[in-house]
């Protein structure tokens, strides 16, 4: 049994997935070889495929790529959550750290789980505290 326990938020997946960011990646294969529980809010995978529409639109690749990368996620031994049960803290921590209901997701559920909150936003990483920032 893990550990450590992380929560993975979509610029930390769509960084390690498109932009093969080193520090992304390393978390990312300590899940995938069991060293840590990952866990994210249902809430990731609409993110991501939002995140991989904005690179196709912008012809940076074809959807086709697009979906291998949503696919890849899906793949990946995460521990998702309901937004529905992570709601009420969340905008709790949204009033209290200035963030959006959005991001307060990802900050409620490392808190639920005391886990290190992995992102690429600097904006989420400043306002919560046990947070790390990749990419």
């Amino acid at each position: 049994m893990p550990s450590e326990a992380v929560v993975f938020d979509a610029s930390a997946l769509v960084r390690a997935g498109v932009h093969e960011a080193e520090d992304a990646l390393a978390w990312l294969t300590r899940t995938v070889d069991g060293e840590i529980a990952a866990h994210a809010p249902d809430l990731v995978f609409p993110e991501i495929a939002n995140s991989l529409l904005g690179y196709v639109r912008a012809g940076d690749f074809p959807v086709e790529v697009a979906q291998e990368h949503i696919e890849l996620v899906r793949e990946l031994p995460l521990l998702i959550r309901p937004t529905a049960e992570l709601i009420g803290a969340a905008l709790t921590l949204a009033l209290d750290l200035g963030l959006s209901a959005y991001d307060a997701c990802y900050a409620a559920l490392a808190e639920a789980t005391e886990a290190t909150l992995v992102t690429a936003d600097r904006e989420l990483a400043a306002a919560y505290p046990r947070s790390v920032l990749v990419g």
